[in-house]
């Protein structure tokens, strides 16, 4: 087993079989298992709404919906696809697809974990939470890639003592931030690694961290003006507006009910079915770090190891946020698996390093198999249903489950939240063909009973669809 893992192509062929089993997963649901929120269903239509709106029907509004400005440079991302394929569902997902696949690929050739590449890759992909939003056109795995990319390309750069690709990592973690703007705190990242590395190093070895600190701080910094000048101030009473509807946006205002949230995250997650064992295996890395300190391993000579370590300290931080859907962990997962197999290659056991590969994948390998006889296709059949429906002309379907269910109808889509916009306008500009909301109008809090609009009576029919735990109702709107 041994030599199989050790072989050069071995991790190679982990990117195709990763690849492969995620073919029957491409116009499926989100397990259910997946999330507590509904976000893994209706997130994929609202970050992609207004590119997909300004490509199909030639209409741009940058405050239609915050998404563009929450990720800029993940609908970046989707457009070369969108205007070589089409704005189709499944050239979304197969873009964020094939994006996992390259950086895999590029992982290997920078040959960033060495002997511990085939060992990391299959826990890894296989991890359910990883592998599930892997498939899905959402924001977080995109980031995650960059910064794993930005993670090689840094430690590369300490092998090579090549100052430019200090530079390059820089510049990937800039475009991980703008992927998802609440990836910020990832622009800390290399200023705290380069610090700690320059502090520890002696010699000509020190001018050579010295120009790393000042390129991470001086970008950090870069990041920040970029963030303040071109993001927030042009933007900046509208983002204030947002901020006041949004519970992703708010803490906790004193220490005892910062503790308690942060004591009910941690306890929803570690009985969760698939974040559970991230959780579990988190204790096992803190147990291994703590042993790595006591034997005095000097921590600030080892470039990937510092590069988790802080890296997985900003993610804890994420546990004093209010609203932490599982699909904001998916970094915090990802890097807490990496930090796993690092500290774990301190100790020199191979046979132990195989037997915790093996076991993470088969557990992960385990849950996905039941995730595939389990899956559900209700969104791909609300497509086909709205794609032969809708009329093709200067109408409009409003409603957060429109920008998914109705994605492959291309007609234009409104995001509908209460005091997000003025509703009255909504359902005039252009004239409102469908609205399609939960039956209780939950996921946008009651955005057209709050204005005193009855859906049913300016309704002439409705259909019902089950999404996973939301009853969806589509109203067709009398003309």
């Amino acid at each position: 087993m041994r030599s199989v893992i050790a072989h050069k192509w071995f991790p190679y062929f982990v990117i195709l079989f990763f690849f492969i089993t995620q073919i029957p997963f491409l116009q499926a649901d989100a397990d259910l298992n997946l999330s507590h929120s509904r976000g893994a269903w209706t997130d994929e239509g609202l970050y992609t709404l207004q590119l997909r709106n300004w490509l199909n029907t030639g209409i741009w509004n940058l405050h239609e919906t915050d998404a563009f400005l929450r990720a800029p440079l993940f609908n970046a991302l989707l457009l070369p696809s969108f205007l070589l394929a089409g704005t189709g569902w499944l050239v979304a997902r197969l873009t964020i697809l094939l994006l996992i696949v390259l950086t895999g690929i590029v992982l290997i050739r920078l040959n960033m974990f060495k002997q511990l590449t085939g060992i990391i890759l299959p826990a890894l992909l296989f991890n359910p939470v990883v592998f599930h939003y892997s498939h899905l056109a959402m924001t977080e795995i995109p980031a995650t890639c960059f910064l794993l990319l930005a993670m090689a390309v840094f430690n590369h750069s300490i092998e090579t003592k090549k100052t430019k690709q200090v530079l390059l990592a820089n510049i990937l973690v800039v475009a991980a931030v703008f992927i998802k703007i609440s990836f910020v705190y990832a622009a800390a990242i290399l200023p705290f690694a380069t610090v700690a590395l320059f502090s520890a190093t002696t010699g000509t070895e020190k001018n050579f961290f010295k120009k790393q600190v000042l390129i991470s701080v001086c970008t950090a910094l870069g990041i920040a003006l970029l963030f303040y000048a071109v993001w927030y101030f042009p933007n900046k009473v509208y983002l204030a507006k947002i901020a006041a509807i949004q519970s992703e946006l708010k803490f906790d205002n004193n220490l005892h009910d910062l503790w308690e949230r942060i004591k009910f995250t941690h306890n929803l997650y570690r009985e969760d079915v698939f974040m559970g064992y991230s959780v579990y295996l988190f204790y096992v890395t803190i147990f291994l770090l703590a042993v790595v300190l006591w034997k005095g391993k000097k921590i600030a000579e080892k470039p990937l190891l510092l590069f988790c370590m802080v890296w997985m300290g900003l993610e804890l931080l994420k546990f004093i946020n209010v609203y932490l859907p599982s699909r904001y962990l998916i970094s915090t997962a990802v890097v807490n698996m990496l930090l796993f197999f690092v500290l774990l290659n301190e100790f020199k056991l191979p046979h132990l390093l195989q037997t915790a590969s093996l076991l993470l994948f088969g557990i992960g390998f385990t849950m996905i198999t039941i995730s595939y006889t389990n899956r559900t296709f209700q969104i791909k059949e609300a497509n086909a249903y709205f794609t032969q429906t809708l009329k093709q002309n200067h109408t409009t379907a409003v409603g957060n489950w429109a920008s998914v269910c109705c994605w492959n109808s291309k007609v234009y889509s409104r995001y509908c939240v209460k005091d997000y916009a003025n509703q009255h306008e909504l359902l005039l500009k252009p004239k409102v063909q469908l609205i399609l909301t939960e039956t209780d109008e939950g996921e946008s809090a009651g955005a057209f009973a709050a204005i005193g609009y009855d859906l049913q009576a300016h309704s002439d029919s409705a259909v019902t669809f089950k999404i996973a735990n939301w009853q969806v109702k589509g109203y067709w709107i009398s003309q």
